[in-house]
């Protein structure tokens, strides 16, 4: 295929008035792609070059590579990588590296900016090879002064994406650090005539700024970075503010604990000033500013609470600003948006969030203030004051003491209460809101005699105003029942009948506007969920309810509905299908004869043609049946097999990992009987483990899954010890991908899972212990791993686990040929600090306690 002709072929995709051209020119590019994706490949780098075609095709050129270089799923990323470094020859690498460089300079903008990302793309798969080491230089060099503006402009948002989607422990970008600070620094002053390259500038230092650690702790560089953004801040332009200050946000949460000296010398007062700007997106962040601070604040509020020997300290920036912080952050409340249905980010919504923060970092201190605006304006005739007013009440449940809390609820509810009829809908939609916090946050302020009954009429009328106001609402309602029913006897029982009939009401608006609908069938789940003997008639009229309402679903004749119309049918069967659920599992022996029916229900379900929207909701129901019929589930699993092995087997699908955690529940329903079926899925489970494709959730989802199942099927599990026993091996000893936050949390997972699987096998195979002794080394390798790991030994449930697995080893092996392990500090250290946690369940002190005797019997062989 020519150039010409691929350019043709591309321009139809986006270009075309008719569809079906734009679709087969999809499908032929695609097919392109998988064929021959060295030429594919090739042909969109020439595109891209090709000055004399149309700006589209150049664009939707570089995005396509880009978009084949690059994914967020990690799986995929990881295909794309090898396939652009072992399937592309090192001279098309090349020369399609080049021809991203020379669309860089193109005077057209929209080619530079998608030349920068596919440029990006390129360098997240080669920069970590020790590739492409010449690109941050060029990149560097391209923003000298002696280059065009759209040049130098594109350079640097080139540097930004590639900063922004590096690994933070690059060492390319960490080793370029002082080029890319120095070439970004001349950038951002305000000698520099261009304002798009001022701006990439700024944008750029946000994104880099994690890489240069280094020269921040050094003061003489420190001091110039801050004085340029500082200066920044004083534009003319509104913009070039605004990510001045985005940088200055940025620095804080990266480097609170070098930022003393310059709060004192110039932020305090620059953000403060700056409050009061009349462009919303400048003054939305300076609020983000303090907003940051107060994170940072709590950030090691809570270090310091779990590990007070942690060197972190905290300046109180905020509890220091309250006098001239929250007086701004209350007027820029009243900058609500004029359009009650406009949901978009506004400064008022950040200065309401602020204040959240501020409450919960200042405790008490936030109090007067804010009381005091909520007295001067909550009965205003404006409504932006009023609103305010309740806005600010809202944003301060969270973080003073609990009875200062409970005694200004006590004299501002019936105020809120009231303006809850209220003739503007922003002031209803915040009031809803506001006492939805109060339940969520302070529900014993609530009196049972005084108040109650005035918070569930508002809530009732509520759910049948706007659906804003209804959304609102039944989230108070779910805090309610989920906070009172504490509480014996509980309050809310009284209520039952009337919040029921009002959510089904709600429930069946005609459609989901708002997340009204969706909001009531959850509230209704809650309530099930909480529900006692007390209430039995009220939750059986909701399973009536929604038994009915799906059959009615379920006769209507999707093939005469727009899409339109059918994603919201299916949106409604998930909602009636998480309720079901919850009824289910709540009262197993309400469902005794209607399991036939209701498993028929779902079976058909998962028989229409497009069942993958509400196929996870399915098995959330099926599960519960399983769970509530134990053994006798095992009925169904002729005719429900196929549609689990379907849900396995689509391993890049969230439904895989929703059909791993049902096999979990037919193993725990099954118990021993499991064992006819183990062979059978244990070899599915491991086939999923070593495809390519398979999400990474599954690998934890599947190590947990082997636990619950040697769990049941005890000595049956013995066949499978082995190679079980190799891949949490493996999966111990793995380290987390990269230095981000989601890699390290996604590690955690994995030896979270394979502390399951380990529990799970020791308490199955309890009575074997000869199978196990081959693998007590390495289990208390592991469990030493465990207690090295803060994230992991300062979870409750985490610590119980270990310390039990710890006990239940030394249980089974007493004869004193395992006490080698016993002896180690390690082991003594953890249950020593599971033991002496205050922040631990009685239950989990408890265990470490028999854990302690275990280890004692043992160093006493």
């Amino acid at each position: 295929m020519s150039t010409a002709e691929f350019t043709q072929l591309l321009e139809n995709t986006i270009l075309s008035p008719d569809a079906n051209i734009r679709l087969e020119s999809e499908t032929q590019l695609k097919r392109f792609s998988n064929e021959n994706f060295v030429q594919y490949a090739g042909l969109l780098s020439q595109v891209l070059i090709e000055e004399n075609s149309r700006v589209e095709p150049r664009i939707l050129a570089a995005l396509n590579l880009k978009n084949e270089l690059i994914s967020k799923d990690s799986i995929k990323n990881s295909q794309f990588a090898q396939r652009w470094s072992q399937q592309i020859d090192l001279e098309s690498r090349s020369q399609i590296k080049q021809n991203a460089l020379a669309a860089l300079t193109s005077s057209e903008p929209r080619v530079a900016n998608a030349s920068a990302q596919l440029i990006a793309a390129i360098a997240d798969i080669e920069l970590p090879q020790n590739e492409w080491q010449d690109l941050m230089k060029i990149m560097v060099d391209h923003t000298s002064p002696n280059q065009s503006e759209n040049s130098r402009r594109a350079a640097l948002l080139t540097i930004g994406y590639i900063c922004e989607s590096a690994d933070p422990q690059s060492q390319a970008l960490v080793s370029a650090s002082n080029q890319i600070l120095i070439a970004i620094a001349q950038c951002t002053q305000a000698t520099e005539p261009s304002r798009t390259v001022r701006l990439a500038a700024l944008n750029a230092l946000a994104d880099s700024l994690i890489f240069i650690k280094n020269n921040m702790e050094r003061d003489g560089e420190r001091n110039y970075l801050m004085q340029i953004v500082c200066e920044a801040t004083q534009a003319d332009d509104v913009e070039i503010q605004a990510a001045s200050f985005g940088c200055l946000c940025k620095i804080m949460s990266l480097y609170y604990a070098l930022m003393k000296p310059y709060m004192e010398q110039a932020l305090y007062a620059l953000t403060v000033a700056t409050m009061e700007s009349k462009d919303d997106k400048v003054a939305s962040m300076t609020v983000e500013f303090w907003s940051t601070v107060c994170e940072e604040e709590i950030d090691i509020a809570y270090e310091r609470s779990q590990f007070p020997e942690s060197p972190l300290q905290s300046y109180n920036f905020a509890l220091s600003s309250l006098k001239d912080v929250v007086p701004n952050l209350l007027k820029l409340l009243t900058r609500q948006n004029e359009d009650p249905e406009d949901d978009d980010w506004n400064v008022a919504m950040s200065a309401g969030a602020c204040l959240q923060l501020y409450a919960q970092n200042c405790g008490d201190s936030i109090l007067a203030p804010v009381l005091e605006f909520v007295e001067q304006n909550i009965t205003s005739e404006n409504w932006r004051n009023r609103e305010a007013a309740v806005m600010a009440f809202g944003s301060i449940m969270d973080g003073p003491d609990k009875t200062q809390t409970t005694f200004y609820v006590h004299q501002a509810l019936p105020a809120i209460l009231n303006l809850m009829h209220d003739q503007t809908l922003q002031v209803k939609d915040t009031a809803s809101w506001c006492i939805g916090r109060i339940a969520d946050l302070a529900a014993l302020a609530i009196d049972p005699q005084q108040h109650l009954p005035g918070v569930i009429n508002a809530c009732l009328t509520g759910l049948q105003d706007h659906p804003k106001v209804a959304t609102n609402c039944s989230w108070t309602i779910i805090n309610l029942t989920e906070q009172l029913t504490e509480e014996k006897p509980s309050p809310i029982y009284n209520y039952y009948p009337a919040l029921v009939d009002g959510l089904i009401k709600c429930s069946n608006r005609a459609d989901n506007e708002f997340n009204a609908r969706a909001s009531a069938f959850s509230a209704l789940t809650t309530m099930v969920e909480f529900s006692s003997d007390d209430v039995a008639e009220t939750s059986a009229s909701i399973s009536t309810y929604v038994l009915d309402k799906l059959g009615q679903t379920m006769a209507v004749n999707e093939e005469q509905l727009n899409l339109e119309d059918t994603q919201g049918l299916q949106e409604l069967q998930s909602n009636i299908l998480t309720v079901l659920a919850a009824v289910i599992r709540k009262s197993p022996q309400s469902i005794q004869g209607v399991s036939d029916m209701l498993m028929d229900l779902f079976i058909k379900l998962l028989q229409k043609k497009d069942a993958s929207f509400i196929e996870d909701d399915v098995f959330f129901a099926i599960s519960a049946l399983s769970m509530s019929l134990g053994k006798e589930f095992q009925k169904y699993l002729e005719a429900f097999s196929p549609f689990l092995v379907k849900a396995l087997n689509q391993v890049e699908s969230t439904v895989a990992i929703t059909a791993v955690g049902f096999i979990a529940d037919i193993s725990n329903s099954l118990e021993e009987d499991f064992k006819q079926y183990a062979g059978s899925f244990m070899n599915v489970l491991g086939q999923i483990l070593s495809n390519p494709s398979s999400r990474k959730e599954l690998k934890p989802a599947i190590l947990s899954v082997f636990g619950d199942i040697a769990s049941n099927i005890g000595p049956d599990f013995v066949p499978y010890l082995q190679d079980v026993m190799a891949l949490c091996v493996a999966a111990q000893n793995t380290k987390p991908e990269n230095g981000t936050l989601d890699a390290m949390d996604y590690n955690t997972r994995v030896l979270e899972a394979v502390l399951d699987a380990y529990v799970g096998i020791v308490g199955g195979l309890h009575d074997t212990p000869q199978a196990i002794y081959p693998y007590v080394g390495t289990i208390f390798q592991f469990i030493s791993l465990i207690a090295d790991d803060p994230q992991l030994y300062t979870e409750d449930s985490t610590a119980r686990s270990a310390v039990g697995l710890i006990g239940d080893i030394a249980s089974m092996i007493s004869d004193g040929s395992i006490k080698q392990f016993y002896g180690q500090e390690a082991i003594t250290d953890l249950i020593k600090k599971t033991r002496s946690n205050p922040s631990f369940s009685q239950a989990t002190k408890d265990v470490a306690r028999w854990a302690r005797n275990q280890q004692k019997l043992q160093l006493s062989q």
